[in-house]
């Protein structure tokens, strides 16, 4: 660090704390000038690193509210999903879908995932796709009629 901390530094700040807060995915905001650009750092991902023309101005700890990574067997396990809803891109979504039209999809894939279990020569592949299948109906309610905890 090597900069002073100015006032447009923390009017930014501000800015990239609405930016950050808003989209819990976003890592990086950039200023329309272009010179100056924010980061989202930390474990908690609650901390935010401001730099200007790749000198770091200041490390703001704990400026938003703390939203840990996702453990790896969960990010795998959405990219599951994902790839699970992209075959069905093609189908008009799951907003205008009834609860109990979900609630017999997971049914369905569920009795199907108990077959697959019950093999002896399982196929690990199918039982991936079923589980990612049942979880992308869950989270289908949880769109439609839930709220995030």
């Amino acid at each position: 660090m090597g900069a002073y901390i100015k006032p447009e530094h923390l009017d930014f700040l501000e800015e990239v704390k609405a930016v950050f807060g808003a989209n819990c995915r976003r890592e990086t905001h950039q200023n329309e000038e272009g010179t100056l650009i924010a980061l989202r750092f930390g474990v908690d991902r609650d901390c935010i690193n401001v730099f200007v023309l790749s000198e770091e101005i200041a490390f703001f700890t704990q400026q938003i509210e703390p939203d840990p990574n996702p453990r790896l067997e969960v990010m795998e396990f959405s990219r599951d999903m994902e790839i699970q809803l992209a075959k069905n891109d093609h189908k008009r979504g799951w907003v205008q879908e009834d609860y109990d039209f979900l609630i017999r999809k997971i049914g369905t894939h569920g009795m199907k995932l108990h077959e697959e279990l019950g093999k002896v020569d399982k196929d690990k592949s199918k039982i991936t796709s079923l589980c990612a299948n049942i979880a992308n109906y869950a989270m289908m309610i949880t769109d439609n009629e839930g709220e995030h905890l």
